[in-house]
């Protein structure tokens, strides 16, 4: 069985930006990545905990964390953000 590889480009924002990969450029990378790969399979991947997750969005569009990425999308992963 033959794995299919995607390329996403994934950012993540504020303090997310720790757990980019090294070759990253202020928290945004192209990744390739296994076909069918959820949102949440990516967080582990990137090895983010669940706690410091808050809202995901795919080519400008929010998703759950059970979202497939497909070929080509541009992931955002949000922290949850304090104020008021």
């Amino acid at each position: 069985m033959s794995e299919h590889k995607i390329k996403v480009e994934v950012n993540l924002f504020a303090n997310l930006r720790k757990y980019a990969p090294p070759e990253s450029i202020e928290g945004s990378t192209t990744m390739e990545l296994d076909e069918g790969i959820t949102i949440d399979e990516l967080c582990r991947q990137l090895e983010i905990p669940p706690s410091e997750l808050k809202q995901f969005f795919v080519n400008h569009v929010r998703r759950g964390e059970d979202y497939r990425l497909q070929e080509g999308d541009r992931v955002a992963i949000f922290p949850p953000v304090a104020g008021g």
